[in-house]
């Protein structure tokens, strides 16, 4: 009995591994369980399937994962931190002017992820994948490369809606909301927070040179978003609008009448959900403003947008879309920018779409070539004689006007002025 039992302990020795058998070596085991891996089911109020849109990326820097370098490096730092080392500042449910962070979730409200990493556009350093391992170490979990997905991590600016887009049904009741935010003067009875864990909604504001421009990233949860969310999301990207519902209303009514002068709309268009009030438009224009957009009602599908100047009533800019790139085969054909049948086309639209006559147009110029979201035109710009320039943007399969915009004499000069400072910068000579 005794033999067999040396016998059994023998054979246990000889299968361990080399590296075990060597006198005072340590293996340090994982404290924590590795990500979890949810199972995503069917739900209309789910995270958006971004798998196509990161597929077309290329630049790893744009994927919902860590880069070669930082997986290489990834192991020895996970040790680092088993062994007792920390970082030397906290990310986890870091909000603000983010370079790294990792957002702690309801687990029950995001599809079963517990958290979401924010990465930079480039390489984390060894601190900083430091501190992203330590964020997830104070929620318990371990850091699995492998389980990192549009899901759970955005990297770069490669996701602009946030985790989800809005769903129909919360456009509707937020287009609804809005109107009674700015017209009816409707306020959220509690202030929007920042922290996803508090109510399921959350927002991170970021380091726009570390996310390629984009300063915030939204968090909305997998369950449809109530109306009180909606209205706090509302108060939130609207703030002060600066005006009484009833100097709106006469601001609305003051724009009505321009763009139907000046691009021949419907008076009874339909304003947009979102109208705001501001002090500069482009080019360092700086003049009080009141912009919204309207849609026409039962007719072609046409949209308007206006920026009315608030001191004289008058249009600063507008445009109006007459035919959607959209709609139309998408074309790289190139044709002659300087036929002259360009400014034909153009003269017709804008005495279509204005009270003007053709009398009062004092110069037409074949401008450039112009992409119409991959239909290949030109614009021609039309002089008229109070200043104002209509540009006229024409499609050249088509051959017919894709979008039509007015600037006024003041915006436009505000324009001429900003790229003739932009080309004397570039001519003063760089001392070597």
């Amino acid at each position: 009995m005794i033999r067999k039992i040396c016998t059994l302990a023998l054979c246990a020795v000889m299968v361990l591994p080399p590296l075990a058998m060597a006198e005072n070596t340590v293996e340090i085991l994982p404290t924590t369980p590795p990500m979890p891996r949810p199972v995503v089911e069917a739900n209309p109020y789910g995270a958006d399937d971004l798998t196509a849109y990161y597929e077309d990326y290329g630049d790893e820097y744009a994927q919902p994962a860590l880069t070669a370098s930082e997986r290489e490096r990834l192991p020895e730092i996970q040790r680092r931190w088993e062994s007792g080392e920390r970082p030397e500042s906290s990310i986890l449910n870091l909000t603000e002017r983010v370079h790294v962070s990792v957002i702690q979730l309801p687990p029950e409200q995001y599809e079963g992820e517990p958290c979401f990493l924010l990465l930079p556009n480039r390489d984390l350093t060894d601190e900083e994948l430091l501190q992203v391992v330590d964020a997830y170490g104070q929620l318990g979990i371990t850091l699995d490369p492998d389980a990192l997905s549009w899901h759970n991590c955005m990297r770069g600016g490669g996701i602009e809606v946030g985790i989800r887009s809005f769903r129909d049904d919360e456009r509707e009741r937020r287009s609804e909301l809005t109107g009674l935010y700015t017209r009816a003067e409707l306020r959220p009875e509690t202030p929007f927070t920042a922290l996803v864990m508090d109510d399921g909604v959350g927002r991170v504001t970021l380091d726009e040179e570390d996310f390629n421009g984009l300063d915030e990233f939204r968090f909305r949860p997998a369950r449809r978003l109530t109306d009180k969310e909606l209205l706090q999301l509302i108060a939130l990207d609207q703030g002060d609008i600066g005006a009484t519902p009833e100097e709106l209303s006469g601001y609305e009514t003051q724009l009505r009448q321009e763009l139907h002068l000046l691009l021949g709309m419907p008076l009874s268009a339909r304003r947009g959900a979102n109208e705001s009030t501001g002090s500069s438009t482009e080019y360092g224009d700086i003049r009080a403003n009141y912009d919204t957009t309207f849609t026409e009602v039962g007719g072609t599908g046409r949209m308007w947008r206006g920026v009315l100047d608030m001191a004289t009533g008058r249009l600063i800019e507008g445009s109006v879309t007459l035919i959607s790139p959209s709609n139309a085969i998408p074309s790289d054909i190139r044709m002659d920018p300087w036929d002259e049948k360009w400014a034909s086309i153009a003269v017709e639209a804008v005495t279509a779409h204005s009270t003007f006559e053709e009398s009062g147009i004092t110069e037409i110029r074949n401008w450039s070539e112009t992409n119409l979201n991959e239909l290949q035109g030109v614009e021609v710009r039309v002089v008229m004689a109070d200043g104002g320039v209509y540009r006229v943007e024409i499609s050249y399969t088509l051959e017919k006007v894709m979008a039509l915009r007015y600037n006024d004499a003041v915006s436009i000069a505000a324009e001429d002025e900003y790229y003739a400072n932009m080309m004397t910068m570039e001519e003063v000579p760089v001392n070597e």
